[in-house]
């Protein structure tokens, strides 16, 4: 099974290092989702890795200021797909939470 896993180029790995270490540190907001006779869920749903968290995950790994845009922007754009795709299947589970 490992073997058939892909293989990140080198230079994606500090990117992709720095969305794992930051991948749990993020907001999260709770909804509570309701139909009739008295069906309740209550849902949360992740939001972005703060700004300070990014910025403090950049010093602390020494990124230099001539690098620190495109770390940042390859941290946003890894935790934009993630966020998309999470959010997307939350959604599809509270619709069927509510179908049936």
């Amino acid at each position: 099974m490992l073997a058939s896993r892909p293989v990140l180029p080198s230079w994606l790995d500090r990117p992709w290092r720095g969305w794992h270490d930051l991948h749990h540190d993020r907001s999260w907001s709770f909804d509570l989702v309701g139909a009739a006779m008295g069906k309740i869920r209550g849902v949360s749903r992740p939001g972005g890795i703060a700004w300070q968290a990014l910025d403090r995950w950049c010093e602390v790994n020494a990124v230099s200021e001539d690098d620190r845009p495109w770390i940042e922007a390859q941290i946003r754009a890894m935790d934009t797909v993630f966020l998309a795709h999470r959010n997307r299947r939350i959604s599809e589970e509270i619709a069927r939470f509510l179908k049936g």
